[in-house]
């Protein structure tokens, strides 16, 4: 009982001496929130600049995968022995390439 009675008091002295006080620099500190119509425009902005990066994209990857299909074609037509070593030495590499993610993948998750 002896303590809340303190507890009070300290919080009338508080409540006298401080609250006007940081009342008014809670006002005057208080942060500047923007609109709701700036944060819409800048995810509008956001959105079509990543589609435009995405459509960019999809065009390069296009154009290089009929770029190494025609490549691949003329080369078939050309000599089958260097089609099928070209064949197997992209194979290999992308085995390779697979395992050597996977396996950095693994070591990461083993460390953490």
């Amino acid at each position: 009982m002896k303590k809340l009675k303190e507890e009070t008091e300290d919080q009338k002295w508080f409540d006298d001496q401080l609250q006007e006080t940081l009342n008014r620099f809670d006002a005057i500190h208080a942060p500047h929130v923007p609109e709701l119509q700036r944060f819409e425009d800048m995810v509008d902005a956001h959105k079509q600049q990543m589609k435009r990066k995405l459509w960019k994209d999809l065009l390069i990857f296009w154009l290089l995968a009929c770029l190494i299909f025609g490549m691949m074609m003329w080369m078939l037509d050309r000599n089958l022995v260097w089609f099928a070593v070209l064949q197997v030495v992209i194979a290999v590499g992308g085995i390779g390439f697979v395992g050597i993610t996977f396996g950095r993948r693994k070591v990461r998750t083993w460390k953490s």
